[in-house]
């Protein structure tokens, strides 16, 4: 009778501390914050997605070396950049953009040729989200 005297005791005493626990854990929130939003690109183009192919999701890391200068290129399919660690020079035309970390900005599927420079002492870390196609190439160098 002692034994299960101690057992419903110490039961009861576990029980006590614990829950006090899920009663913290029930009120905390799922957080969501927007990062960025946009319908258009960088240089004011409006974004479309690729019709009439297998729609295909692409998360991307790319490192750029310091000093390091892309090609000239475009993007067939629109993206979102998320600029990890770095600053980087966005060069269409005439119209220079500056990045530092932590930093996002969207590029249009349908936007004119541009050049992404580290200007950086590091190198820059993105993280590239494309709404792409199955097939539909990243970058188109020019």
């Amino acid at each position: 009778m002692t034994k299960i005297r101690n057992l419903l005791i110490s039961a009861i005493t576990i029980s006590s501390i614990l829950l006090p626990l899920d009663n913290a854990k029930a009120d905390e929130k799922i957080e969501v914050m927007p990062l960025i939003q946009g319908t258009t690109g960088l240089g004011g183009k409006k974004i479309s997605y690729p019709r009439w192919k297998q729609a295909e999701l692409r998360f991307l890391k790319v490192i750029i070396p310091v000093g390091v200068k892309t090609p000239i290129h475009t993007h067939p399919a629109p993206m979102v950049v998320y600029l990890v660690q770095g600053k980087l020079k966005h060069t269409r035309g005439d119209v220079i953009n500056y990045f530092s970390s932590k930093e996002s900005f969207i590029e249009s599927n349908n936007g004119d040729e541009h050049i992404v420079e580290n200007i950086g002492n590091k190198p820059a870390v993105l993280y590239v989200f494309a709404a792409s196609s199955v097939g539909l190439p990243i970058t188109i160098h020019n």
